[in-house]
């Protein structure tokens, strides 16, 4: 079965990737979000209560290890 052209641009683009995943998964995740119709990530505030979708939310443990 063929797929969509937009899947085929997304693997295209990202199958080529080389990069650490630390330097591309903003970009990567935005793509993915695009081509699912989805809502990017917002911009992070100060008040981590206002963080609820954004990249790299502050997460505190109530336990030790």
């Amino acid at each position: 079965m063929d797929q969509p052209p937009a899947i085929d641009d997304f693997l295209t683009r990202w199958g080529g990737a080389s990069g650490s995943e630390r330097a591309n998964y903003q970009l990567f995740v935005a793509d993915l979000c695009r081509l699912l119709g989805t809502p990017l990530p917002e911009p992070a505030r100060e008040d981590t209560r206002d963080n609820a979708y954004v990249f790299e939310r502050r997460v505190s443990f109530a336990h030790g290890d």
